[in-house]
Order: structure tokens, then sequence, then C-alpha cells
């Protein structure tokens, strides 16, 4: 029920005044079965409303009721409106200006992984130029996927100095991978 709870008394005055949703959909001109769920929730939160803030009884119900059905409907419309409604459609299999078929396939870079292994191996040998020995053996565990722990442990030294290890390549390892 769109989050709004109704005590047994709030409910018992929704449906004395019940015939409003019809009233309000009947004078907007708008048809039941595609409005009254966007109007109900501004009527049932009009009947929340009255009954928890007492500077609305001065007004009567109805008025309260028709201004947040009101609500409602624009908030509904507003919604309809939205950019990320109106977008462009576009087939990703679609035809070229010059007529000739493009397929999506032949569109799309597919990530290659002898491409990726090689590029990989690039990187790691241009940071074995720049760091120790002990200090390659560690990025490399790294890039294989091992954790800090299990590089500890395989390298006989505690995880503190893999990772001030770690600390002292990051600059030298962003500055390989990011040019």
């Amino acid at each position: 029920m769109n989050g709004i709870v109704l005590t047994p008394e709030q409910q018992e005055f929704a449906a004395e005044y019940h015939n409003l949703i019809y009233a309000f959909l009947n004078k907007k001109k708008l048809h039941e079965d595609d409005y009254y769920d966007i109007v109900v929730f501004g009527f049932l939160h009009a009947v929340k409303r009255y009954f928890e803030e007492s500077e609305l009884r001065k007004y009567s119900f109805s008025t309260i009721a028709w201004r947040s059905m009101d609500s409602s409907l624009a908030n509904y419309y507003k919604n309809l409106n939205r950019q990320k409604r109106h977008c462009y459609i576009l087939s990703l299999d679609s035809i070229l200006s010059n007529g000739d078929f493009l397929p999506v396939e032949e569109t799309v870079a597919v990530p290659d992984s002898q491409m990726m292994q090689l590029e990989t191996e690039l990187l790691l040998h241009e940071l074995a130029s720049r760091v120790s020995r002990r200090q390659m053996n560690v990025i490399r565990m790294k890039a294989d996927g091992y954790g800090v722990k299990e590089i500890a442990r395989e390298q006989k030294t505690s995880i503190r100095d893999v990772r001030e290890l770690l600390e002292s390549v990051y600059g030298i390892v962003l500055e390989v991978c990011c040019r």
C-alpha cells in the first residue's frame, strides 16, 4: 500500500469519504482503470495527514484530499515526462548510412585474453626494471590474485612487511600502468 498505513479510525474515515476519489476522477475526465491507482495514494496520504496535522482541520477534508490527489496526479505526469522516458532507440544490428548491414558483433571490441596476457606481461617487464627482485615477486603474486596473508606465508615474512613493500612500490606501479 505504498507505505501508507492507516489506523482503524483513519480506515473508517477513508471509507466514508472514498467517493471523493471517483468525484475527482470524473471532474478531471480520467478513466478509473488508468488513474485510480495513482490518485488513491494521494487520497490516503490526505487521510493520514488530516488526522496527524491538526492545523489542517480548519479546512474541509475534501479540500485537503482534492489537493493531495491533484499532487499525486502531477507527480505521475512529471515522472512520465522525465528525460529517461524519452530516449532514442538504437538498434545494435543497424544499417549504415551507405546501406550496408553491420551486426553488433562486428562493431564491439571483444576482450582478447591473449592480448590482455601480453599487456600484463609487458607491464610486469617494465616494473621489473624499476623494482627489486623481492618487490617484483610480491607484485607478481598480487597480480595473480594472492592475498596479503598468502604472500607473507609464501615469502616467509610478516603481513606488515608485505603491506609496507606494496605501499613502497604503489607509486611506481601507478606510474607504469597509467601512462
